[in-house]
């Protein structure tokens, strides 16, 4: 298959020598996929492997979910026209691509990472990442207390972490489902190794551990930074993304701060020659009269032209040197280091973490949420049963513990559920359940799974009733 992308305005671009390319053993799957070996034997193959992942992801029920899930705030109750985790995501693909572009990047491969890239996240966003790795990881004092006292486990000793990138990889290739021949979306190591390294791949120091991921070599886990130019620019592209989206969402949603971010902006037109925006732009008259996207856009659009321009200095250097195509690619082009060296953004970063993410609407909507997750973790933990049926079933496939695996085999269910258990068996062996890492990941993937209203909604059918 012939490397070339399609490119606007009528021409054709060939990819760049440090671009990955469309075929090569990179591209093999895990799983044989019968279907694409036909139509490539056929001669009638119409997408690249990479297209196939791009449409696999944009398929599957995990990337719908998006849709729910928080962003920044919760969307339900302050702003529906701020940004969704999925407005996010469909942002980051379209900064990806127009990067990949310019500087003649795979394309289908920016944008197959970058519409997977947060599939992992929980309910609430990072609040609810946190939430899942504190009890994972024993971090949570109080849940780490009930389990001592209930079930006189340790839950440090079980070594377990959550983290949303490692996420996204367990869903796609171990939780979506809809293939006759293979668990998960059998998709190529490029797009999976990028999506796992768009962000750090520890927490707070602490190497991140999954099962299934950190053991797999394919994922190059010595290499910090993603093993292609592709990856390395979806990461880039989030980072603009979130940076950028979160201030403009802070004014469009009247945060208490949208005063002071008003203030903040304004001191950047002096401090930086923005494309498009000249010296005196007003940015309150601006709000007032709904101009703020093109402030924010000519912002964003400034920031991407400064990091092509770093990028493509860093892949004429590496290509003088006489490196050709290859995966994994083990030279940083389009990492942090770019946005490090730019000026604007870092000042924009300063403005989201101190005015944006310090807020007084989102600390409140943090503390809810954090609350709200805890308590339906503490549920689960005191009665199992309490979770749905279809993760009750999957438990009884994956359960790690041979009594209760002998038992489960003797269940006259079909599929096989650990809630038909005699209640004196299920009682005898609550214990052995909730020690189990198996069922601790389960659980823990349900509640990731959730989105911010049904996560609500659990809550109240577990506290306060059937009706929110």
């Amino acid at each position: 298959m012939e490397d070339w992308i399609p490119l606007t305005y009528g021409k054709n671009c060939r990819l760049d020598p440090l671009a990955t390319p469309n075929s090569g053993s990179h591209v093999e799957r895990k799983y044989q996929d019968k279907k694409e070996k036909k139509e490539i034997e056929a001669g009638i193959a119409t997408r690249t492997p990479f297209q196939r992942d791009k449409d696999r992801i944009i398929y599957s029920k995990a990337f719908r979910r998006l849709i729910h899930k928080t962003q920044v705030c919760f969307t339900g109750e302050m702003n529906e026209h701020i940004r969704t985790r999925l407005t996010h995501t469909l942002e980051v693909s379209q900064i990806a691509r127009s990067i990949a572009r310019q500087v003649h990047a795979n394309e289908d491969l920016a944008e197959a990472i970058a519409l997977g890239h947060d599939l992992g996240h929980t309910p609430f966003g990072h609040t609810g990442e946190k939430v899942l790795n504190d009890f994972l990881s024993g971090k949570d004092e109080g849940i780490k207390k009930k389990l001592l006292e209930k079930y006189e486990f340790d839950i440090t000793e079980m070594k377990l972490h959550f983290k949303h990138n490692f996420q996204s990889v367990r869903i796609l290739i171990e939780l979506e489902e809809g293939y006759k021949d293979f668990k998960g979306l059998n998709l190529t190591c490029p797009v999976l190794e990028g999506i796992l390294k768009h962000t750090k791949l520890e927490s707070n120091g602490q190497p991140i551990v999954y099962e299934g991921i950190n053991e797999n070599g394919a994922f190059h886990l010595d290499q910090k930074f993603s093993c292609s130019l592709e990856g390395q620019i979806v990461a880039l592209a989030d980072e603009i993304a979130q940076v950028c989206h979160d201030i403009e969402d802070a004014i469009e949603g009247n945060y208490d701060s949208k005063e002071i971010i008003c203030i903040q902006l304004q001191r950047l037109i002096g401090e930086f020659d923005i494309n498009d925006l000249g010296e005196n732009v007003d940015v309150k008259e601006m709000v007032a009269t709904r101009q703020i996207k093109y402030f924010i856009s000519c912002i964003i659009g400034q920031v991407i032209s400064e990091a092509v321009i770093e990028i493509r200095k860093n892949m004429k250097d590496l290509n003088k040197s006489g490196l050709k195509a290859k995966y994994p690619l083990n030279k940083e082009i389009a990492t942090d280091c770019v946005l490090d060296k730019d000026k604007l953004f870092q000042r924009l970063k300063e403005i989201e973490n101190n005015f944006v993410i310090n807020n007084y609407m989102i600390d409140r909507m943090n503390g809810k949420s954090s609350f709200v997750l805890r308590q339906i973790i503490k549920a689960y933990l005191t009665n199992p049963k309490q979770l749905p049926d279809h993760v009750l079933e999957l438990y009884a496939e994956v359960c790690s513990v041979p009594t209760l695996k002998e038992m489960i085999r003797k269940i006259c269910s079909v599929p096989a559920n650990v809630r038909y258990f005699s209640k004196k068996d299920f009682e005898v062996h609550q214990a052995a359940i909730i020690k189990d890492r198996a069922f601790l990941r389960l659980m823990s993937d349900y509640v990731a799974s959730m989105t911010d209203l049904y996560a609500l909604q659990e809550y109240q059918k577990l506290y306060g009733g059937e009706s929110i």
